[in-house]
Parts: structure tokens; sequence; C-alpha cells
């Protein structure tokens, strides 16, 4: 009885508290995960930039999500003006287990000291619904099988744009726009089940400022928007010292607070941890979210290796991750 009630809190806080997370997943990184959440962002550096990305989710609540990231992108052509990217991600949550692989493909065009950046994107998604993971009162309920295991496979688009420089970005993007449809137990009229991805919209700002030339502070912003629930907003402010330690504190309202660590290897890898304290009814079942963040990012410098790019006009931010 104890398993029952734990399954429907949880799924009943999916569905109303949480599902702009969940459905599409989220990352307390978010600013260091955006080409995941925004195609624009795809030919934003002018190199190779890599981002691994581990999050556990609600540590010692069974059946939390778990996730796993990478994102790629470069920008291409002489003069600068195409990007592309590529990213997979696999979320798993209760019964289901969801893999992502998909692709971002953004034109940039030139403005005084600025860019901006409009991109699309398309994905393939496969979603394995496994209820050997589902626990019910009764072992016998005839609305489960417990043998049941099924993978559907469909097909998604993403749609973004980013203004940006070194020293601010706003954005705007829309995820799962197509509304893909998996729907169980096809051909069982008494268990049938439809799981429909909803869309799901994002706005992002962020700003760069610095205090003397060993402080930079890093704000960002993320509010993501989903049909039929509340708003997800969360925003973290990030302390860079002598561009290589990073010290952060972001709030995500009304669900956690977060804190992270990182640090800068010589100027092109970086590690970055983050954990989230829930500030919700959460706090007493779970000891917290734990997400691990490795970067590598080659536009930094001039071949050279020292002299700045000279894309905008006020170069001190570049190194940022």
């Amino acid at each position: 009885m104890f398993q029952l009630i734990r399954y429907t809190f949880f799924f009943y806080f999916i569905a109303l508290g949480f599902s702009s997370a969940q459905q599409y997943p989220y990352w307390s990184q978010y600013r260091s995960s955006y080409l995941l959440l925004n195609p624009a962002v795809a030919g934003t550096r002018k190199k190779i930039d890599a981002r691994l990305c581990y999050r556990n989710q609600w540590v010692g609540f069974e059946g939390a999500p778990t996730t796993m990231s990478l994102g790629i992108h470069t920008r291409f052509y002489k003069k600068n003006v195409l990007g592309a990217g590529g990213f997979v991600f696999q979320d798993e949550i209760g019964p289901f287990k969801y893999l992502n692989i998909g692709g971002a493909f953004a034109y940039h065009a030139t403005f005084d000291d600025a860019k901006l950046s409009i991109g699309a994107g398309g994905s393939y998604q496969s979603q394995g619904y496994l209820t050997n993971k589902i626990t019910t009162q009764y072992r016998q309920d005839p609305a489960v099988n417990y043998s049941y295991i099924e993978t559907l496979r469909k097909a998604d688009f993403s749609f973004g744009v980013l203004y940006y420089n070194d020293r601010f970005y706003i954005g705007m993007a829309g995820n799962n726009l197509w509304g893909t449809t998996f729907e169980y137990y096809k051909s069982d009229t008494a268990r049938k089940a439809v799981y429909k991805q909803v869309n799901h919209f994002n706005f992002a700002v962020g700003y760069n400022w610095m205090a003397d030339e060993s402080l930079i502070w890093e704000n960002s912003f993320l509010a993501g928007f989903v049909p039929g629930v509340p708003i997800l907003a969360d925003y973290t402010l990030r302390l860079h010292f002598k561009e290589q330690l990073i010290l952060g504190l972001g709030y995500r309202f009304k669900t956690a607070a977060v804190f992270q660590l990182g640090y800068t290897f010589k100027n092109t890898y970086q590690i970055t941890y983050s954990y989230d304290l829930s500030t919700n009814r959460m706090k007493n079942t779970n000891s917290g979210t734990h997400e691990l963040k490795l970067v590598f990012s080659s536009n930094l410098f001039e071949e050279n290796g020292k002299a700045r790019n000279k894309e905008f006009q006020r170069q001190k931010f570049q190194y940022l991750f």
C-alpha cells in the first residue's frame, strides 16, 4: 500500500507541478545545456563546443528521473553565418525510458555589435514503457500487464531565435512542436494508454558584468511554459574568479535552491557540479539532486593562443562557457 501511495504521489507531482521539466528534461546548469533547449545556439561559437552531462534527480526517491545528455555544435562556412550541431539525451523516469537523438541548424545575421541567430531542429524520439517497474496494491490488477514492454518511435521538431554577443543574450524557443503521441496497448481496449508529448516553450535572458579584471558576474534566467501547468522559472548567478574558479547560486521558483562549483582548465576544459536542495514538499522524500557537467570548448582565443577574438566590440567574456 505504501508503494502505491508513493507512486500515486510521484505521478501526481509530475503532472501538476513539474511536467515542463520532465516531459522534456530539465538541467540545473541550463545555460550550459542551452543547445538542447534552443536550436539557435548551434554555431554561436566559432569552433568545436561539446558538453556531457549527468543528472540524478531526487536521490532516494524510487523511480525519480535520471538524465544523461551530450551536445556538440560548431560554426562552418567561411563567412561564419551558418552553424550546426547534434545532441542525444536519455531520460529514465518511473516505468518510462526516453531517448532523443536530434540535430540543429542555425543562420547567424550580423548587426551592430551583436548577432541574431535563427535555428531549427529535428529529433528522433524513442520511448519505452516497462510495466515491470510498476507497483500496484494488487498484483492481479487487470489494468496492468506486468510483462508488457514496448518501445515506440516518433519524430518531432524545434525552433528558436537567439540575439547575443559576448556580454548578453536573449532567446526564445519551442520544443515538441508536433506534439508527438505514443499509444500503448493498441489492440487491448481495456488497457489502451495514450502518452502525448505537449509543446514546450522557453524564454531565456542573460547578462555578464565585470566587477574588476578577476571577478565576472554571470546572470542567467530561464522560464519554461507548458500548457496547463505552472510556469517554471529559474535564476542563476555565477561568480567567475580569475577565469578559473566558478561559484554559483540559483533559485528555482517554489521548487529548489541550486548550488554550483566548477573549475576551468587551460581555457578549454571545464568541470562543474551542481546540487539542488528541494524547498517544497519533496524535501521530505529525497536527499537532493546531483548534476555533473563536463565541457570542451575551443572558442576562446585565436589560433596564436593569446589574442582575443574580434567578433564583438568589447571582448571581455569570451572565455565563459
